[in-house]
């Protein structure tokens, strides 16, 4: 085991843009403290010197007077994640993730992200263990899992840790979409993992007030469960679908955002309303559609009620105990009432409050958007979700905008089991990953794209 005293780095000392340095707060150390990163492009960085190579906690010390704050990490201008803050007493220290820092001098940062600053004290590094990546494999939480399923949960044990699969979300349903044309015009490759989204398939999906761009959703949206199949049986490549749920009892416009509907999901969790049969309905009518995919033996890593701890979706806008007393809803209503047995159960978020348990997930993920352009680990959300089961499942970039660098990964011991960049604006043109670097990933000898899949259908079958 690792010990150090701490490497401490005053905020003050370092340089700025839109911010200052202050002295009103007491229980600052040093000479003072930064506040600001109220505008964009505002930011603090420091400089620390460091000894000898190895890994390194990292902690900010800072204070929130008031509201929410969110500032973007970065390590030598590559980011690690989010600072996200709550009103503080004062001064708090909160540990971020660790670091791998080589011998020599590193800038630590913080950019603006959303709202407003937190008042920045110091920085603070101490020396840690290396991180460890084995996982010991474990049973998918489906005992009657199809033999495909389970293969393919073969196949993704046997890569956590040493892989990135590759991944690409297309809002289109047919093929090719836009942005697989893409990737392939660019790399010659295409990403293993293609995802979909079940938005169409549910019953309210007209709404009042439509904008254009809904309409042309779901316009887009319909005939993926076809393209999917296609994608597995014809192409050998592995699907993940998430679904953009329209609230059951409608309102304006895309009504799985919060704003959006007035749809009570406690009082549709209680069997004798109303609200209840209309919310079975739509899980029986998507049910529907994951029966075509098990009958064509096309296993899906399954990703519902995604971004639930944001509150922006209605299936979080309660809270959590709703959200996940609906998740064992769906678990059971799709498994054991409609046998749908190809379903790989992948929980989206990082928030221990929101977990419906190790035992109810088989893998856990995040959504993270790193800035535009940057492709650091996102060391800090891996770490967040690993800690959910205590470093036993493998975890997965849900949805990103940037794609980390593969390079990043393996030297700061990230493993990502798979990413999954969003839609056209987040691939097409080098709107957030560039040309180059998007050529970089898909030809990386760490990357799993689909011409690298085994034929991982009979992976561990004898």
């Amino acid at each position: 085991m690792k010990t150090s005293s701490s490497i401490i780095v005053q905020a003050e000392e370092g340089r700025f843009q839109g911010v200052a340095v202050a002295h009103v707060t007491p229980g600052f150390s040093g000479a003072g403290y930064v506040i600001g990163t109220e505008n964009e492009g505002d930011w603090l960085e420091v400089d620390v010197q460091i000894q000898e190579d190895g890994f390194y906690e990292l902690s900010v010390r800072y204070a929130v007077p008031d509201g929410y704050r969110s500032n973007a990490l970065l390590v030598d201008g590559n980011c690690y994640g989010y600072v996200r803050s709550r009103p503080t007493d004062g001064f708090v220290t909160e540990r971020q993730c660790s670091v791998y820092l080589k011998t020599g001098t590193h800038t630590l940062a913080l950019l603006k992200a959303w709202d407003s600053g937190v008042e920045v004290d110091c920085f603070l590094l101490s020396a840690v263990d290396s991180p460890e990546l084995s996982r010991t494999p474990r049973q998918l939480i489906n005992p009657k899992a199809t033999a495909e399923t389970v293969s393919l949960w073969n196949y993704l044990n046997s890569q956590f840790g040493k892989s990135l699969l590759t991944g690409q979300h297309t809002a289109s349903g047919f093929t090719p979409a836009k942005e697989f044309a893409y990737i392939e015009s660019l790399t010659g490759k295409q990403p293993a993992i293609r995802g979909f989204d079940l938005l169409s398939y549910t019953h309210a999906t007209e709404t009042a007030d439509p904008t254009p761009h809904k309409l042309l959703e779901i316009a887009e949206n319909k005939g993926s469960i076809e393209s999917a199949i296609e994608w597995t049986t014809v192409h050998n490549g592995i699907v993940t679908l998430t679904w953009h749920w329209f609230a059951p009892t409608g309102g304006t416009d895309k009504t799985f955002y919060t704003k959006n509907t007035d749809f009570n999901l406690p009082l549709a969790l209680k069997p004798d309303s109303n609200e209840h049969q209309l919310l079975l309905a739509d899980i029986d009518a998507i049910a529907a559609q994951l029966k075509k995919l098990q009958d064509a033996n096309v296993p899906v890593l399954w990703r519902p009620l995604h971004e639930a701890d944001g509150a922006w979706f209605w299936w979080g806008a309660f809270g959590a105990e709703p959200c996940k007393q609906l998740w064992r809803l769906l678990y059971d209503r799709l498994t054991n009432l409609h046998q749908l047995h190809n379903l790989i159960w992948v929980w989206n978020s990082h928030v221990e409050e929101w977990y419906p348990g190790e035992d109810e997930t088989d893998i856990d993920s995040c959504d993270i958007y790193a800035p535009s352009a940057n492709y650091g680990p996102l060391r800090k959300p891996f770490e967040q979700v690993d800690a959910l089961a205590g470093g036993k499942k493998l975890i997965a970039l849900g949805e990103n905008g940037s794609i980390p660098d593969p390079d990043q990964l393996i030297a700061s011991r990230t493993p990502w089991l798979w990413y999954m960049t969003w839609g056209e604006g987040f691939v097409v043109n080098g709107k957030s990953t560039s040309d180059e670097q998007l050529k970089k990933v898909y030809h990386h000898p760490s990357c799993i794209t689909l011409d690298r899949l085994p034929n991982w259908r009979h992976v561990g079958q004898a």
